[in-house]
């Protein structure tokens, strides 16, 4: 069963019977889903409501074909009903709390402004490239509401595990470990409908309880577009060796890119530097490149924030081709101006790691 099909039924449960204006959503404190065995734990302040709440609850989920729910009852009142935590004082670091990532040397975040850039694609590229320099690499897919990792990936027929101390066990595609929503949903057209604090709850599992083995050397993060919730919960949360902002030569995509910049040195995480994508068009038949977006100014925006271009990357449909197969440019075509591309940027954030 869903987890969301299961979420639906408990929000349309009212519980006008008694006399309230909630949901059996609005009581839920805990869920977990085992096959067809839900167990859910409903907030209760007294007994005399808990066993119409628990055939409430078999009566909406068991159409769903929960064959067994087991439902649990907590005093405790509602977290967001506790007084709000007064905000940091001046003296207090907001990055203080800040945790490496179990098991993993360097972290790279691979982020963009906007949209549409192509970031998963160098995100994936980047760490097939890294994986065939003979580096131990990690891919986790932080963009919770667009995975497009597994696709790329070819992974998405793979099972995550778990360990017996409920640590996730990521699978593996090329040679390289992943972590993914998109591996947990029961199909690739299930939509991820979650507010703020579901959301942080994953990512927060995601950074912090993944067996990703002993020693990695690299581990790629693959941020959602912009500068929202996950890149500040990022920031805040684990420590982040460098983020590589990804681009196309478009003013409207630069301008983006100058948000991104500083939206890094406000969580301090240091900018690697700029990854421009559909740099420039390889055709097919002649090889000759054509700047279909017209002059880059990349370079100018770099120099203006102090960082550097990490590459270029060209338009070649066999990029788009293979992604969809599930095979990145740098395994599939090695001899393609992407590949190499994509290879000499590997080399370079090897460098600007080292230099740190």
């Amino acid at each position: 069963m869903a987890v969301q099909g299961v979420m639906d039924a408990l929000k349309n449960a009212n519980l006008e019977e008694i006399g309230v204006s909630f949901s059996l959503a609005d009581l839920l404190r805990d869920l977990k889903i085992d096959g067809n065995r839900v167990y859910i734990k409903l907030f209760s302040p007294s007994e005399k409501y808990h066993q119409y709440l628990k055939e409430k609850a078999e009566k909406v989920l068991k159409p769903l074909g929960a064959e067994e729910v087991q439902v649990e009852f907590t005093s405790e009142p509602p977290k967001q009903q506790q007084p709000p935590q007064p905000p940091p004082t001046a003296q207090q670091n907001p990055f203080e709390n800040r945790r490496r990532i179990p098991g993993v040397k360097k972290v790279i975040a691979v982020a963009s402004g906007k949209g549409g850039v192509g970031k998963s694609t160098v995100a994936v590229n980047l760490a097939a490239a890294l994986k065939k320099k003979g580096y131990t690499v990690g891919y986790l897919d932080a963009d919770m509401y667009g995975p497009s990792g597994p696709t790329m990936l070819g992974a998405k027929d793979k099972q995550v595990m778990a360990t017996p101390d409920n640590k996730l066990i990521p699978p593996e595609a090329h040679g390289i470990k992943i972590i993914s929503i998109g591996l947990m949903l029961p199909s690739e057209d299930t939509p991820i409908i979650w507010r703020g604090p579901v959301l942080f709850k994953a990512l927060s599992q995601f950074l912090f309880d993944i067996n990703w083995g002993d020693d990695m050397d690299f581990l790629i993060i693959d941020l959602p577009p912009g500068t929202g919730d996950v890149q500040i919960t990022l920031g805040q949360t684990a420590e982040i060796d460098g983020a590589v902002i990804v681009t196309t030569p478009q003013d409207v995509a630069l301008i983006d890119v100058k948000k991104g910049i500083q939206m890094f040195n406000e969580v301090q995480i240091p900018v690697l530097g700029i990854v421009e994508n559909m740099s420039y068009f390889v055709c097919p038949d002649n090889g000759k490149k054509y700047e279909i977006f017209g002059r880059s100014k990349t370079e100018e925006v770099a120099k203006e924030y102090s960082t550097e271009v990490l590459g270029k990357v060209p338009i070649e449909p066999k990029v788009a081709e293979f992604s969809d197969l599930g095979v990145p440019i740098v395994l599939a075509k090695e001899d393609s101006q992407s590949a190499q591309a994509f290879m000499e940027i590997a080399d370079r954030l090897i460098k600007k790691l080292s230099e740190q």
